[in-house]
């Protein structure tokens, strides 16, 4: 078993953290609300991203997904944090 967990500051767009391929459990939350969006693609915006919410919210993927890189979209003109834990099997 696997387990990352860490906090990406997210200023503009920026990749805030990488999902492993194969099964895996994804969470994230952030105390700054619905002004931060994840997605997986660079050309990240308000209407087509994830907006992330202050109460933490679980992701799985399964086997045969092949991984991403997430991420994210900060609105606000400050920089703003999102928590993410990855857990997944070795």
């Amino acid at each position: 078993m696997s387990l990352n967990m860490g906090q990406a500051a997210i200023a503009g767009t920026a990749v805030a953290f990488t999902i492993p391929p194969g099964a895996c459990s994804i969470t994230v939350y952030s105390a700054a609300g619905t002004t931060l969006y994840l997605g997986t693609s660079n050309r990240l915006t308000a209407s087509n991203g994830y907006a992330v919410s202050t109460s933490p919210t679980t992701f799985k993927a399964f086997n045969s997904s092949a991984g991403a890189t997430v991420w994210g979209l900060n609105t606000a003109a400050t920089t703003l944090a999102v928590n993410y834990i990855v857990s997944s099997e070795a």
